[in-house]
């Protein structure tokens, strides 16, 4: 489907101030809650020597968090992703951008997303949607051109069906996405063999998903799973009609809860998981390194925080890093590898979840 320049800019503008005065999340949990990590008390460790440092996509991060793609593509943007970007390389974070469509369409938006490299030197993750390439018949071409732009060190491919359903303006042709491994393959021999990463937008993967991502050639799985933003509530708010709105309602809470995800995901994929999806606090980041991710992402917080400025985006993320460091010192764990192995159980919900689906 084409779009008109003007366009993209005011439905990235809408994104933007939706996910900043409305409720756009889901009404179910992450199910991270259903997750318990065994307190030992006889820790053995000092606090002060917990290392939270990891290496991801040959970068190293002072903790085993990354701020997820949000946003780019308008003015506010711009400054969001500038204020991110300080703050991650103040942090020595990870990063990633929003879906780089509207930069692909419209190269006067360019500078929205090449701004993070401007106060960054860190991880920085690009960001293009699956249906792309299949709707617009995109190609390696059009990586090459997204990765350059912000300088990546990882592309993140975004599958999106449900985002896509409700958006006015969405793009339905998800058929034969597999096209896919043949332009990632061509890309890496042709330009720069960087990481791949299979992104999701608050629906999760399921365990089929994640064979199908793994013989494309995805070198990592970012779950994103229900519980978080739902970008079906951000869609379904943008919409006029109200016949349409009626019947597309029922969908805002559909998904896989970010820890059925995880668990669905890691039990037929061995490489990199990225848990993220309603991750609200370092005790979840510390619950999903445990439970077999191998870093988390953040998003609403973060856009939220972003908007005052670069300094409370610090805030937040501190408090996450103060937070994962206290329930490794409960558990045991002196750095993430150990962490790693930190005995759990589950229960409830997501205890039944996985006796009916592993």
């Amino acid at each position: 489907m084409g779009y008109s320049k003007n366009e993209i800019e005011v439905r990235k503008l809408e994104h933007i101030l939706l996910c900043k005065y409305c409720n756009v999340e889901y009404d179910k949990t992450t199910l991270l809650e259903d997750v318990e990590l065994i307190h030992k008390g006889t820790c053995g460790i000092n606090f002060n020597d917990i290392e939270t440092e990891i290496k991801l996509f040959g970068k190293k991060l002072s903790a085993p968090i990354i701020v997820s793609g949000m946003t780019g593509g308008h003015t506010i943007a711009k400054e969001i992703n500038k204020n991110i970007a300080k703050a991650v390389d103040e942090l020595g974070l990870g990063m990633g951008v929003g879906s780089q469509r509207a930069a692909i369409v419209n190269e006067d938006l360019i500078d929205t997303y090449h701004i993070v490299r401007c106060y960054t030197d860190n991880l920085v993750i690009g960001n293009l949607g699956s249906v792309n390439f299949i709707v617009d018949n995109w190609d390696e071409e059009v990586i090459y051109k997204a990765v350059e732009m912000i300088d990546a060190d990882a592309m993140a491919i975004h599958f999106n069906p449900l985002q896509e359903i409700i958006q006015p303006e969405g793009d339905l042709n998800f058929k034969n996405i597999d096209k896919l491994k043949e332009i990632i393959s061509n890309y890496k021999n042709k330009y720069k063999n960087i990481p791949f990463i299979a992104k999701q937008v608050g629906e999760g993967f399921s365990k089929e998903d994640a064979i199908i991502l793994k013989n494309i050639g995805f070198d990592a799985i970012d779950i994103q799973g229900s519980g978080g933003t739902s970008w079906a509530k951000v869609e379904l708010l943008r919409i006029k009609d109200d016949e349409t709105k009626d019947l597309l309602k029922k969908f805002v809470n559909w998904g896989i809860p970010t820890a059925a995800s995880i668990f669905e995901v890691k039990s037929v994929y061995n490489n990199i998981i990225i848990g993220s999806g309603g991750i609200r606090s370092g005790l979840d980041i510390a619950k999903c390194i445990a439970i077999g991710c191998d870093c988390c992402g953040v998003a609403l917080p973060i856009l939220k925080a972003s908007l005052k400025g670069w300094e409370e985006v610090v805030k937040v993320l501190e408090k996450y890093i103060k937070e994962l460091k206290i329930a490794m010192f409960l558990v045991g764990a002196e750095n993430i590898e150990e962490l790693k192995k930190t005995p759990y159980i589950v229960k409830g919900s997501l205890k039944e979840w996985i006796s009916q689906r592993l």
